[in-house]
C-alpha cells in the first residue's frame, strides 16, 4: 500500500488478518453496514478468493503494518493471530483507536448465556463434553469458537440457543473487553505461545482477561495461575484432593470422578483415556451443575458416550504389537506431560514418545521431568528436534530423525508386545504441517501403512 492511499484508512474499520476468523468479522460488519478494509501482511492470505467473491467492494492491502498508518482507522477489528503489541497496532492504540475482536463483536450481541472456556490444555474436550452434558439435560446448545467454527458466523445463522459454550484462546480475550460470561472457565495454565508472550505470568494475564464480569468462576484448584485475580461472586474450583477440593475431583487412585465423597463415574466407564481426562471430567461435572442447578444424572450419560476428540490421546490401533495413540493436539509442554501421566499407569509394556516441530520458545524442564522413569525412548523429529534433545538429555535414550514418518518407520522395527507410542509433538506443527489436524492424520496414516489397516 503506497503512503498515499493511507488517507483511504480514515473512518474505516479495518480488520487485520483475512483467514476463517477476520472473514467472518467481514461478513460480520458488512451486514451493520460497516465500511470495511482488510489489511494481511501475507501475500496470499488464505480467504482472498472468497472474500472478492462474497464482497467485491471490499479492498484488501496487503504488506507488512508499520507501512499503514492505523492511527486513521474508525475502528480495528485484531485477528486472534497477530498480537495487539505489533507496533504498528499498539501506536494506533496509544492513541485511542478503539479495538475488538471477533469475540468482542459477538458479546456486544449476544442475548443468550454464555460459558467461556480457556486454559492452556483440555479446552476443547471440556467444551465439547459440556455441550453434550447440557444437550443432554434438554438445553439448546451452540459451542464455538477456538474449536474451529468462527462466533460471529454461527451467531448470525442460528435461532433459539439457551446457552453458548465458547472455546477461548489468549489471543481471542486480548481483544475481548465485553463478554459478561454466566461461567468463566479457566482450566489450567502451562507455558505455551513463549513466542508470543514475555512469561508465563505475562501468558497467565491474558487467561485471567476470561473472568472479567463473569457471574461464577470455575477453575482447577491445584493451579494458582488459574484462580481469578479479581473478585468473581462464585468461586467453583474443581479438583484438588482428599485434603482440599472442589465440589467434582479425582479420587485418590485416579480411578474415578468424585461428588463430595460420592463415585459418581469411573475411568473404565469413560471412552476417554488418561488420569487427565478424568480431570476434565471433573471440571465439566462442575460447570452443568453450576448452570443447571438440577440433577445432572442424564448428563452423565453423555459423559460416558463421549467418544473424544480426534487427535487427542486418540487410539490407532494395534500395530506390530504396540498400541499407538495419535495426540498431535498435543503442541504444548503440559499437553505432552497430560497424555505421558495419563498413559503411562496402563501401559503393559514400555512407553515410547514421538515429539517435536516449532517448540515456539519453550521450556522443556517439565517435559524432561515427565520422562523420566515413564518414556524408555524419544524420537524426535522436526525444526527444534536439536533444542529437545538437548533438553531431554539423561532420561531416556533419544534419537532424531527429519520426519515423523521417519520416527514411525524406527519404532515399527523396534516396538513388542504390550508397548505403547505415544505421538504427542509438545510443539506446534507449522514447520512441516499445515495444522495440527493434518499432522495427525499424517501421523495415523503413516502407523497403518502397510498394516492393511
Amino acid at each position: 500500500m503506497r503512503k498515499s492511499s493511507v488517507a483511504k484508512l480514515k473512518a474505516k474499520h479495518v480488520v487485520i488478518g483475512l483467514g476463517k476468523s477476520g472473514l467472518s468479522c467481514v461478513r460480520f460488519l458488512k451486514r451493520l453496514g460497516c465500511d470495511v478494509v482488510v489489511i494481511d501482511t501475507r501475500t496470499q492470505p488464505p480467504g482472498k478468493d472468497q472474500l472478492k467473491c462474497e464482497f467485491s467492494d471490499v479492498e484488501l492491502y496487503t504488506g507488512e503494518l508499520d507501512q499503514f498508518d492505523l492511527t486513521k482507522a474508525q475502528e480495528l477489528v485484531i485477528s486472534p493471530g497477530i498480537s495487539i503489541r505489533t507496533p504498528a497496532i499498539a501506536k494506533a492504540i496509544a492513541a485511542g483507536v478503539p479495538y475488538s475482536g471477533d469475540v468482542e463483536l459477538f458479546a456486544k450481541s449476544v442475548d443468550a448465556p454464555v460459558i467461556a472456556i480457556t486454559g492452556s490444555n483440555g479446552k476443547s474436550t471440556v467444551v465439547t463434553m459440556v455441550g453434550k452434558a447440557l444437550e443432554a439435560l434438554g438445553y439448546s446448545v451452540c459451542v464455538a469458537g477456538n474449536i474451529g467454527v468462527p462466533v460471529l458466523d454461527v451467531l448470525t445463522e442460528v435461532e433459539n440457543v439457551d446457552v453458548w459454550v465458547l472455546e477461548l484462546s489468549s489471543f481471542q480475550l486480548e481483544t475481548t473487553h465485553s463478554l459478561r460470561s454466566k461461567i468463566a472457565v479457566n482450566l489450567n495454565v502451562t507455558e505455551d505461545h513463549m513466542d508470543r508472550y514475555d512469561s508465563l505470568d505475562d501468558y497467565a494475564m491474558a487467561k485471567q482477561r476470561i473472568y472479567e464480569g463473569c457471574e461464577a468462576a470455575v477453575y482447577w484448584l491445584k493451579d494458582h495461575r488459574s484462580k481469578p485475580i479479581q473478585g468473581v461472586r462464585t468461586l467453583l474450583p474443581f479438583g484438588g484432593d482428599t485434603k482440599a477440593h472442589g465440589r467434582f475431583y479425582v479420587s485418590e487412585d485416579d480411578s474415578a470422578v468424585m461428588d463430595g465423597q460420592r463415585r459418581v463415574v469411573g475411568v473404565d466407564e469413560l471412552h476417554i483415556k488418561g488420569a487427565h481426562n478424568l480431570l476434565n471430567v471433573a471440571a465439566c461435572l462442575t460447570i452443568v451443575a453450576e448452570f443447571s442447578k438440577q440433577d445432572y444424572r442424564n448428563a452423565l450419560v453423555a459423559i460416558r458416550a463421549f467418544p473424544g476428540l480426534p487427535h487427542r490421546c486418540q487410539w490407532v490401533g494395534s500395530v506390530s504389537g504396540a498400541s499407538w495413540f495419535n495426540d498431535s493436539k498435543g503442541t504444548n509442554v503440559g499437553s505432552t506431560v497430560a497424555a505421558i501421566k495419563g498413559l503411562s499407569d496402563g501401559a503393559k509394556g514400555r512407553l515410547m514418545l514421538i515429539a517435536g516441530g516449532d517448540a515456539k520458545g519453550a521450556d522443556f524442564t517439565e517435559l524432561k521431568s515427565a520422562l523420566e522413569g515413564r518414556v524408555t525412548k524419544a524420537v524426535l523429529f522436526g525444526r527444534d528436534a536439536k533444542i529437545l534433545a538437548d533438553a531431554l538429555q539423561g532420561v531416556a535414550a533419544l534419537s532424531i530423525v527429519e520426519t515423523m514418518q521417519q520416527a514411525v518407520e524406527m519404532l515399527k522395527g523396534e516396538v513388542k508386545d504390550g508397548d505403547v507410542v505415544l505421538f504427542s509433538p509438545a510443539c506446534a506443527s507449522f514447520d512441516q504441517f499445515k495444522n495440527y489436524e493434518d499432522r495427525g492424520r499424517q501421523f495415523v496414516a503413516a502407523v497403518c501403512a502397510e498394516e492393511g489397516a
